[in-house]
């Protein structure tokens, strides 16, 4: 994927503004979080092998977690993210849930819990490696970004957009398949680009 030269996915973190807007709980705020990081518990939660009203009833644990610490969030040291934040909720949260499933008796898989747990409360990181995997959550937190705004564009402006953003592709090239001018795809490209920074950017470092 290449987005310009100006752009840089490898923070994929909180702004400071959508971080002061949600300390003050301001509802706009949340809605914007819960959209652009939801998916992003979900998918943890998948991986753990929880899904479906499950994962959903971990995420909103895990939500409600967030709001209820918000205040104590710091970014104080190098290092400090909000996602890596995100993520210890999410990973006590997937044992909290676990060791309940363990905990009742006709919860089916015991045994296999019992191991999940085991799993989560040993593991150092979640993937031996922690680069392909701070790799993985940024780009699902970009996609989903794009699908929250892909609706606002007709299917020829983000058809041009992706190709050359996110394909990769030589701007004649997507000109001549979309019957295009050059010209106009720059502009599809820059309008999709410029709607992401506007809703995103901070929390993209776009």
């Amino acid at each position: 994927m290449s987005i310009d030269s100006t752009t840089d996915t490898s923070d994929a973190s909180i702004s400071p503004s959508l971080l002061l807007m949600i300390k003050t709980h301001d509802p706009d705020a949340w809605r914007r979080l819960v959209r652009i990081y939801g998916p992003l518990v979900y998918s943890w939660c998948e991986r753990r092998g929880i899904r479906g009203d499950d994962a959903a009833d971990v995420g909103q644990e895990v939500f409600q977690a967030v709001a209820d610490s918000i205040a104590a969030f710091r970014r104080d040291r190098k290092g400090d993210t909000f996602l890596g934040w995100l993520r210890t909720i999410t990973r006590y949260k997937i044992a909290d849930f676990c060791r309940h499933r363990v905990d009742t008796p006709q919860a089916p898989g015991g045994s296999d819990f019992q191991f999940t747990i085991s799993q989560v409360a040993e593991e150092p990181a979640w993937d031996e490696d922690e680069s392909l995997d701070q790799q993985r959550t940024r780009s699902l937190v970009f996609h989903r970004a794009l699908q929250i705004i892909q609706s606002e564009f007709e299917t020829r402006t983000w058809q041009a957009f992706w190709a050359t953003a996110v394909d990769d592709r030589l701007t004649k090239d997507v000109a001549a398949d979309l019957q295009m001018s050059s010209m106009a795809v720059r502009k599809a490209k820059s309008r999709v680009l410029r709607r992401l920074r506007d809703e995103f950017g901070d929390e993209l470092d776009l």
